[in-house]
């Protein structure tokens, strides 16, 4: 599989996901996609890959790259506080 057709399939899947989790008249405009890798070779190192939607300028990338973030910060935050709370 070239990475062309890697990218397109994972818009594909992405698409269909986001159709599939209730929102049938939601309209994808890009995502993003990171994950971490760990080589098995060199026990002590990380590395990253980020891929996005095909056209997806940057400074959208970066933008969805932040929300993501602060979604995690918040979801955390409020687990923490239901935790404290019961």
């Amino acid at each position: 599989m070239t990475d062309h057709e890697a990218v397109a399939a994972l818009d594909k899947a992405i698409s269909t996901f986001v159709t599939a989790s209730g929102n049938p008249g939601a309209l994808l405009t890009g995502w993003v996609l990171s994950g971490s890798l760990k080589h098995p070779a060199l026990h002590q190192s990380d590395g990253y890959f980020i891929q996005h939607s095909p056209g997806l300028p940057y400074h959208s990338q970066l933008g969805l790259l932040m929300a993501g973030l602060e979604e995690k910060k918040n979801l955390v935050l409020i687990n923490t506080y239901k935790e404290e709370n019961q």
